[in-house]
C-alpha cells in the first residue's frame, strides 16, 4: 500500500468516527498527514484505479466510505438538513452577539461547522475577545443564552449553545491545546471553523497564527460562510454605548477583576478540580477552555482501531 492510499484511509477512517463519509474532493481537502504532494487529480485517480482501495471503500452517490459502512451517506444527508436549520438559529444568536463589543469573531465549530449536525445537539461556539476583555466578553455572552433559556443543561441540548472556548485577540496560537501523540481532532478542529462574525478579519489571522496545522492537512484552506453577520453603523453605535456603560473608560483596572472574581467563583467544584491541570479546562487572561468531557483521545483511539484493523491485513 502506498503512501497516498494511506492517507486515504486515514482520512475516511477520521470521519467515519462520526459516521461522515467524503466525496472526491472533499478527501483531498481533508487529506491527513500525506508524505508527499498530491493534486486532486492524484486523489482522483486513485479512488478509480487502486484495487487497495477498491478493496477497503464503498462509492455510494458521491460519497466513499469504508466497506460496510455505506448507510452513513444517508446519515450525511440526513444530518445536513438539520444542519442548515441550526445554522439559521447559530446567525440569529450571533446577530445579537455583534452588540457586545468585546466580542470581535464568532464561529461555529465541531460538527455542525462542517454540517454534520444531529437533532439532540446543541450549537458549539468559537469566540475570539477584544484584548484584555475576555472575562467581560464571556459574561455577557452567557448572560444572553441564559435569559434566552439557550443554555445546555443535563436533561436537554438541543438547539442551546455551548460556550466553552474563547481566546484574546492578541493571543490567537491555540497549538499548545494540542494532546501530544494522541490528538488528530485539533488540526481538523481548527480548519472546519465555520466564521459568521467576523468585523475585523481576525478568523484570517487566526488561520495563519495556527499554520501549524498544515503539517497535518496541507491541501485544507479557509471556510468562507455564504452570507456572515456584517457589523453595521447602528451596531457600532449601541456596542459604544453598552461598552461605555458596563465597561466605562478609565475602570477597567477595576471591572476586569471583579467580572473575573465573579465568573470564577461560581464555576464548578468539578471544573474548579481540572483548571490547568492539563488541556481540558484552562483558564487565564489569554484563554477561557471549558471542555471537562474533552473527548479527543477517544476519537484518537477509535481512528487508530479503525486504520489498525485495515492495515493489519496488508501486514500479515
Amino acid at each position: 500500500m502506498n503512501d497516498l492510499e494511506k492517507s486515504i484511509l486515514k482520512t475516511l477512517a477520521f470521519f467515519d468516527v462520526f459516521s461522515y463519509p467524503l466525496t472526491a474532493e472533499e478527501i483531498f481537502k481533508w487529506l491527513y498527514r500525506p508524505n508527499d504532494s498530491y493534486t486532486l487529480l492524484a486523489v482522483k485517480k486513485a479512488l478509480k484505479d487502486s484495487q487497495n482501495l477498491k478493496g477497503e471503500l464503498s462509492l455510494t452517490e458521491a460519497f466513499y466510505s469504508l466497506k460496510g459502512r455505506e448507510y452513513t451517506a444517508y446519515i450525511r444527508k440526513k444530518n445536513n438538513n438539520i444542519a442548515e436549520r441550526k445554522f439559521y438559529k447559530a446567525i440569529r444568536m450571533i446577530k445579537m452577539y455583534r452588540l457586545i463589543p468585546f466580542v470581535r469573531m464568532v464561529a461555529v465549530c465541531n460538527t455542525l461547522a462542517y454540517s454534520n449536525a444531529r437533532e439532540g445537539s446543541d450549537i458549539d461556539l468559537f469566540i475570539i475577545t477584544r484584548r484584555g476583555q475576555i472575562w467581560l466578553a464571556r459574561f455577557f455572552t452567557i448572560l444572553l443564552v441564559k435569559f434566552l433559556g439557550k443554555r445546555p443543561n443535563e436533561e436537554d441540548h438541543t438547539d442551546t449553545f455551548c460556550l466553552s472556548f474563547f481566546v484574546d485577540e492578541d493571543h490567537l496560537n491555540i497549538e499548545k491545546i494540542n494532546i501530544h501523540g494522541k490528538d488528530i481532532y485539533t488540526p481538523y478542529w481548527v480548519a472546519q471553523l465555520m466564521p459568521i462574525y467576523d468585523p475585523d478579519g481576525l478568523y484570517g489571522k487566526f488561520i495563519e497564527e495556527n499554520k501549524w496545522y498544515r503539517k497535518y492537512l496541507p491541501n485544507a484552506y479557509s471556510n468562507q460562510f455564504s452570507k456572515p453577520v456584517a457589523e453595521t453603523r447602528a451596531c457600532r453605535i449601541l456596542e459604544r454605548i453598552f461598552s461605555f456603560i458596563f465597561s466605562p473608560p478609565g475602570l477597567n483596572i477595576w471591572l476586569n477583576p471583579l467580572y473575573r472574581r465573579f465568573q470564577y467563583a461560581i464555576i464548578d467544584h468539578n471544573l474548579k478540580s481540572l483548571v490547568n491541570v492539563d488541556t481540558r479546562v484552562i483558564i487565564n487572561e489569554r484563554m477561557l477552555k471549558f471542555h471537562d468531557n474533552d473527548r479527543r483521545e477517544i476519537f484518537y483511539k477509535q481512528w487508530r482501531e479503525i486504520i489498525y484493523k485495515i492495515f493489519d491485513k496488508y501486514e500479515e
